[in-house]
């Protein structure tokens, strides 16, 4: 079964930014030690902001793409709002059509 991951915040949850963003971090590293892997995982709005280098866990990402396999867009929209299409680390800059091709082509998406 093939899955993807949805990410639209930089945060896990909205109550408390600073423990959404340790949320966030864990959830990276922990999905390294998971068995399974999504096949995708996909950058949205505010999630855009992950790709970049001062992120704490952009080794993580990078790990996941480059040793498992896992590929990693990003909504071009959303990094030309933040000014920051040139300052990613990791990741693809993609287009909404290819985002949705994406998912409908999971069995499961999985919003974050």
């Amino acid at each position: 079964m093939s899955f993807t991951y949805l990410i639209s915040s930089d945060t896990i949850g909205h109550q408390d930014p600073e423990l959404g963003k340790r949320l966030m971090h864990s959830f990276f590293l922990k999905l390294l030690e998971a068995a399974e892997k999504p096949s995708h995982i996909l950058f949205l709005e505010k999630g855009v902001q992950l790709l970049l280098p001062e992120f704490s866990a952009v080794d993580a990402l990078k790990i996941l793409a480059e040793e498992s396999g896992v590929t990693l867009l990003a909504c071009v929209t959303c990094l030309d709002y933040y000014g920051i299409k040139d300052k990613i680390e990791v990741g693809e800059v993609s287009t909404m059509p290819e985002i949705i091709a994406v998912m409908h082509e999971s069995d499961k998406v999985i919003h974050i």
